[in-house]
Parts: C-alpha cells; sequence; structure tokens
C-alpha cells in the first residue's frame, strides 16, 4: 500500500464525547489520499472504547500512551506519519469537508511552500456558527511572515495549516515547554523557516465549550513562547538587523498584550514601555495609546468602564 499524501495527527485526551466526531470529519473530506492518527495521550474516560469502531478502517491507526501532554502526543503521531504533509487537528474541533482538498491543490501548486493555511470558523457547542477568523498571510519567502504573525494568534489554530514535514523535521517538533501554546511556537519556528501562503476558504470548526483551554494559561503560555523567541532572537545569528529589531518589538508588546489580558497593568505598562524603547515607530499606533492609557487605570475601573462601553454600543444598536 503507497504512502498516503496526508497524515491526519489527532491527539487527545478525555474527549470521549467529541473524539469520534474529529475523526468522521476527517473521513468525510473530499479529498481521500489521506490517513488518521490517533493518539491517545494516557485518557481514563471511554476514549479507546469510543474509537473501537473504526479499529478496521484501513486508514485509521489508534496509539495509546502513558499521560505526557498533548505536545508529545503530537511528536508521537509525526513520529508514525507517512503523509508527505502534516495536518494537526484537536480532538474536540472538525475539519470542514473541502479541508484537505484545497490545502493540498495550494501545496501541490507551489512547491517551495511548507505551510499553507485556511481560516477558521469559531462555533458554539451546539455547532452554531459565531464568527469566522480570516487568514491575512499572503506567500513569503521564510522569515519574511515571521515579525507580523506573532501578534496574529488566529492564524495558528490546528486544523488550519497543512505543514510539509520535511519543513517541520527542520525547525522542530513541538515543545511541551510552551503549552499550551506549543502550536503557537512551532508555527512561528515554521515562518522562519519556509515559505508560507493562505487560502481564502475556512478549513476547521473550533468549538467552543466548558473544556477548553482556560484562558489565563493561554496567556501564560504565550509570555513562554514569547521569552522563547526573544532568547532565540539575541543568540541567533540568521536574523536580518530590521528583522531582528521588529521581532523584538512585537515579542515585546505580545508579553504585555497578555499581562494587560490578565489585569496585570505594572507589568503591562513595562513592557509597552520597553518596546516603544526598542522601536520608536510603534508609538504610532492609536491602538497602542488607548492601551497605555488603560494600563495606567486600576483594573476594576478599566473593567467597569468596558462594561459601560459595551451597554452604550450595544444600546445604539437597537
Amino acid at each position: 500500500m503507497s504512502s498516503p499524501d496526508i497524515s491526519v495527527i489527532i491527539p487527545t485526551f478525555n474527549r470521549a464525547e467529541y473524539v469520534a466526531q474529529s475523526v468522521e470529519s476527517v473521513f468525510a473530506q473530499t479529498f481521500t489520499d489521506h490517513e488518521v492518527i490517533v493518539v491517545d495521550d494516557g485518557s481514563t474516560d471511554d476514549t479507546r472504547a469510543t474509537l473501537e469502531r473504526f479499529a478496521h478502517a484501513p486508514k485509521f491507526r489508534y496509539f495509546h500512551q502513558a499521560n505526557a501532554g498533548r505536545s508529545r502526543a503530537r511528536n508521537t503521531g509525526i513520529a508514525q506519519a507517512k503523509g508527505e504533509f502534516l495536518l494537526f487537528l484537536d480532538s474536540d474541533d472538525l475539519l470542514l469537508p473541502d479541508a484537505l482538498k484545497v490545502l493540498h491543490e495550494a501545496a501541490r501548486g507551489d512547491s517551495s511552500l511548507g505551510m499553507i493555511m485556511g481560516s477558521c470558523q469559531v462555533v458554539d457547542e451546539n455547532m452554531r456558527e459565531l464568527h469566522v477568523l480570516k487568514q491575512r498571510v499572503a506567500a513569503r519567502d521564510g522569515g519574511s511572515a515571521y515579525a507580523s504573525m506573532i501578534r496574529e494568534r488566529f492564524c495558528l489554530v490546528p486544523g488550519t495549516y497543512l505543514v510539509r514535514q520535511t519543513c517541520l523535521r527542520q525547525v522542530g517538533l513541538f515543545d511541551p515547554a510552551t503549552e499550551p501554546c506549543e502550536d503557537y511556537d512551532l508555527c512561528l519556528r515554521l515562518a522562519l523557516g519556509c515559505r508560507l501562503a493562505s487560502v481564502d476558504a475556512s478549513t476547521v470548526r473550533y468549538r467552543l465549550h466548558g473544556g477548553n483551554t482556560p484562558t489565563a494559561r493561554i496567556y501564560r503560555g504565550g509570555i513562554r513562547v514569547a521569552r522563547k523567541h526573544l532568547e532565540m532572537i539575541a543568540t541567533s545569528g540568521d536574523f536580518a538587523p530590521a528583522l531582528r529589531k521588529e521581532s523584538h518589538a512585537n515579542w515585546l508588546l505580545r508579553i504585555a498584550d497578555n499581562h494587560y489580558g490578565m489585569g496585570e497593568n505594572s507589568q503591562a505598562l513595562r513592557h509597552y514601555l520597553h518596546a516603544f524603547a526598542v522601536a520608536p515607530v510603534k508609538l504610532l499606533s492609536p491602538d497602542m495609546h488607548r492601551r497605555i492609557l488603560a494600563s495606567l487605570w486600576p483594573v476594576s475601573v478599566r473593567e467597569k468602564l468596558k462594561a459601560a462601553f459595551h451597554l452604550r454600543g450595544r444600546s445604539s444598536n437597537v
């Protein structure tokens, strides 16, 4: 049997309620030259029994490991993957029917591309669409998209990007130290090491539910990713001076934004000011002026003002 073009890797932990739907969304693809690899990261619920229905499917493989975190689960899947291209899918999300087709066509149309990205439909627990997160990254040489992608988290949702396996091997595997933002870290490293392109199509339904990763954990993970990349920027000789400066400033702004999001005003203000010292041109952004001013207000006052503006906006739209 020949190797598939695409390996879809689904790590899972205690998602018996959702994981079969994720697998079925792959089997429902209009592009069929693929395999599905599920890595069960030590689930204690009915995940194994739920997946028994796929046991005899020729394109399905199931692996169980002791609980080690989703980075290591994804890395286990990579080690088993036979496809030229890899797509990672979370076990509570669903691929849209043409996802693999549109991503694969773009990859085959330009052999220099290492990562191709689609857009994301955000849905609720009942699969009702809430909004679409669209891509804005055109085809670029490796490294040139890196600085702008630092602050564009939406484009890095699993299920939206197809990766050429040779490119991934060059930049390295998922880093467990950056969880729960390990996919963010990987995609930024891919942006440095290969050419990127986006397609004008949604590829995944990202499901919001009570079991999603808490926002505070995502903010903390994002700060760990930022510090990892700031060290890389400082020590690597691969950054041109302009890219080094822009990336340095953007990572500082990312750290500031995350502290701001957690209500840690003093840390946010310190990193905003540090970013402006690195790249004074950032001061031209009205949004940055607003965030600096907001960082000077006590969090309780800031939240009351946000609530008041939200209510005023709703009443003006009635």
